[in-house]
């Protein structure tokens, strides 16, 4: 009798471990990992048909994330994800000082969709961020939907977000070497 109680206790162990597996198989849940950043700025980027700007862009050195927010059934940007890497690269050497900059820049269209002029209309406080999104923007090509040319003239706001990822004295030390390499080639100029 004792035998038979504890095979009898040991199949109801099995079974009821089997059934707490199977029920956390099944429970589990796909873990979604939120980015902080994008969470950080959702709202500047969230489609508003009611903004301004036709395209909001942010960028950080790490990221460059583009969103439209009206005339998806017309105005389409012609991707560049090397191009967009490549601006984010290049926001790495202002990464000194934690900043957030917003510029706005108005576009306006030839019929082919390239870019006819760039005229800031809100400029950032730094004069690097100003020269890097229009440069950023200069690379932009477009097309229209339906040989419907409008929006020819539009706004784009962008917002760099600077981060500080160096510690003082290596910022110091970079400005020294670029002033010792700065200062070489002057006095090669003069020879």
């Amino acid at each position: 009798m004792k035998y038979i109680i504890n095979t009898s206790f040991f199949k109801i162990f099995i079974i009821l471990g089997f059934f707490s597996v199977f029920s956390l198989i099944f429970s589990c849940k796909t873990a979604v990992i939120k980015d902080p950043v994008i969470e950080q700025y959702k709202n500047y980027l969230e489609q508003d048909a009611e903004s301004e700007e036709v395209f909001r862009v942010l960028i950080l050195s790490d990221r460059y994330v583009i969103s439209q927010m009206k005339f998806h059934d017309r105005l389409i940007k012609i991707e560049d994800n090397e191009g967009d890497k490549g601006i984010s690269d290049k926001l790495k050497e202002y990464d000194k000082i934690d900043e957030a900059c917003e510029g706005v820049l108005t576009v306006s269209l030839y019929k082919t969709g390239n870019i006819m002029q760039i005229r800031p209309k809100v400029i950032t406080p730094i004069d690097e961020v100003n020269n890097l999104i229009v440069h950023d923007l200069k690379r932009w090509n477009f097309k229209f939907e339906n040989d419907n040319t409008e929006p020819s003239t539009f706004d784009i706001r962008y917002k760099v977000i600077l981060r500080k990822m160096q510690s003082d004295e290596d910022i110091m030390r970079e400005i020294m070497e670029r002033a010792k390499e700065e200062e070489k080639k002057g006095g090669r100029s003069d020879d």
